[in-house]
């Protein structure tokens, strides 16, 4: 793989290969290391489910006791 084709590629793929070895690997860290550094991003946003059986949260709210 050229340095050109891991440019070419989205983020999306780039965050699904960051978990490989040897040289391939690191020329995806490295890229998205980069897009970082720039804030730049090229492609779709990962989706992700919220559920909405979960419990609300009681963090940063005041209670009263008397």
């Amino acid at each position: 793989m050229q340095l050109l084709e891991v440019m070419n590629m989205n983020n999306l793929d780039l965050l699904s290969r960051i978990g490989e070895q040897g040289s391939e690997g690191a020329m995806v860290r490295k890229e998205l290391q980069r897009r970082q550094a720039i804030s730049y991003w090229k492609g779709g946003f990962a989706k992700y489910e919220i559920k909405d059986d979960e419990a609300e949260s009681v963090v940063g709210t005041v209670r009263i006791v008397k």
